[in-house]
């Protein structure tokens, strides 16, 4: 087994070439490679022989770092693969596969798969069900129970495709995830259009879930009639959080299973919450080819990553790492 490396998650033998578990999908221990001056290492060394950057715990700790020459060129020759972004969702996913679901309601079990995914807070302040930042969510545990329901995997939605971009991003970049870099990624997510790109995603996945009908489509909605966008930018950015929302729901699907959606219909029930029928502005049910998803969205992480490199966007930065450590 010299030539093989254990999956840390599911205790799997995969060949040392292989970067992520061919069982359960989670990202394996790379090659000490620098990711500064790109020397190859001893497996064992923390520190590079070359240069003397950290290895296998190197992450981006300041923004000087982030929006280097060095990783503004990673980010523009990076091509994201199908099967490496795959290999993504899996990662993020498939490690919670392992763990049973529990609870004793509807939402017990909800709020414990979002946990798996997220930390998750109550919050007791403010006309909001919910809130979200980075991989937080809060949600108002004065509400009714299938009230929560809904704002849990509406603020769930927008952690995980918070993740998946992070993850996108490390892959780029090699680097493990940190603040700084968190910053950056929602600096992208509530940016012009992608911030209806972010809502719609979320709106789409929390629809899949709960009984039709009893969506709230007023934060979306405002974000639309508050927009000075383009309407082509508005019909990518919508179709482009569609393509996110139907990737997640696909994983989700695993977890909040028919049995599950079933017992979340009878909390509706026992609530008597009556449903409003509310629309969604601008609805799609058009998504992106994957390959073509992936090159748009390595072409908005350029765009914008060029617009976060600029001296007025660093104030504004520095508010969101506070906000990500304290929220």
């Amino acid at each position: 087994m010299i030539n093989m490396k254990i999956c840390d998650i599911c205790g799997t033998y995969n060949s040392k070439e292989n970067k992520y578990c061919f069982h359960c999908g989670n990202k394996l221990l790379k090659d000490n490679i620098c990711p500064l001056c790109a020397t190859l290492n001893e497996d064992e060394a923390t520190i590079c022989s070359n240069c003397g950057s950290p290895l296998s715990t190197f992450t981006i700790e300041s923004f000087d770092i982030l929006f280097s020459d060095y990783y503004r060129e990673q980010l523009a020759n990076f091509d994201l693969s199908v099967m490496e972004y795959y290999s993504i969702l899996n990662n993020i996913f498939n490690k919670q596969a392992f763990t049973p679901i529990v609870g004793t309601t509807a939402k017990d079990k909800v709020l414990d798969i979002a946990s798996k995914f997220a930390k998750c807070k109550t919050k007791s302040r403010g006309v909001e069900f919910g809130a979200n930042m980075g991989t937080t969510l809060e949600y108002d545990d004065r509400l009714d129970d299938s009230v929560q329901i809904a704002t849990i995997i509406h603020e769930l939605a927008h952690c995980l495709l918070f993740k998946i971009i992070l993850n996108v991003l490390c892959e780029a970049f090699d680097v493990k995830t940190s603040k700084t870099l968190e910053s950056f990624v929602w600096f992208f997510l509530t940016f012009g259009e992608l911030e209806i790109m972010f809502e719609y995603c979320a709106h789409t996945v929390e629809g899949r879930f709960i009984p039709y009908g009893y969506q709230n489509y007023g934060s979306f909605n405002n974000l639309v009639r508050q927009s000075d966008i383009s309407e082509d930018n508005l019909e990518l950015a919508i179709i482009l959080g569609n393509s996110f929302a139907n990737e997640i729901i696909v994983y989700l699907e695993k977890y909040i299973d028919d049995d599950l959606r079933n017992l979340i219909k009878i909390q509706y029930k026992k609530d008597s919450t009556v449903p409003k029928f509310d629309s969604i502005e601008l609805e799609t049910n058009q998504c992106l080819d994957l390959d073509l998803k992936n090159k748009q969205l390595i072409q908005l992480l350029n765009v914008i990553f060029d617009e976060a490199t600029l001296s007025r966007n660093r104030d504004e930065l520095m508010f969101i790492k506070e906000g990500l450590e304290n929220f």
